[in-house]
C-alpha cells in the first residue's frame, strides 16, 4: 500500500514578504526567500518541535470551531489572549475568542491579513 504523510504547508498571500513579516512579528518565525522561476516564495521557519504534525476531521456544527481548512499553531508560555493581541496589532483578526476544549486545552481561531484561517491551540497548564 502507498504511504501518504503530512509534509508541509503553504499559505496563499498577495505579498509573500508582507505575510512572512506578519508571522515573524506575531510568532517570531524566521523566513527565507526561495529562488525559483515561479511566483515569489518565502519559506517560513518556525521553531523545531518534537510533536509530529497530525490532523483530524471536525464536523461543522455551527459552533465556530471550524469553518474551513485550518492550520493549527500551538502556543505555550503565554496566554492565548497575548498572541491574539499581536495578531490584531499586525493586521489579523480574531475569528473565535478562546474557548475551553474539555480537559485538554483552549482553542481560538484567527485570520491573517490575507484572510487565511488559523487555529491557536494551548494545552492546559502551558500558558
Amino acid at each position: 500500500m502507498p504511504t501518504a504523510t503530512l509534509s508541509f504547508f503553504e499559505i496563499p498571500a498577495r505579498d509573500a514578504g508582507r505575510a512572512a513579516e506578519f508571522f515573524r512579528a506575531v510568532f517570531g518565525w524566521g523566513s527565507v526567500e526561495v529562488p525559483w522561476a515561479g511566483a515569489r516564495y518565502v519559506r517560513l521557519v518556525p521553531p523545531e518541535s518534537a510533536e509530529k504534525p497530525g490532523g483530524g476531521v471536525l464536523e461543522r456544527d455551527g459552533s465556530g470551531l471550524v469553518e474551513s481548512l485550518t492550520m493549527m499553531v500551538r502556543i505555550e508560555g503565554e496566554p492565548l489572549e497575548a498572541a491574539l493581541e499581536r495578531i490584531v496589532g499586525h493586521g489579523g483578526a480574531v475569528a473565535l475568542p478562546p474557548v475551553q476544549i474539555g480537559e485538554w486545552g483552549r482553542f481560538a481561531r484567527f485570520t491573517d491579513p490575507d484572510g487565511n484561517s488559523f487555529g491557536l491551540w494551548q494545552p492546559l497548564g502551558s500558558g
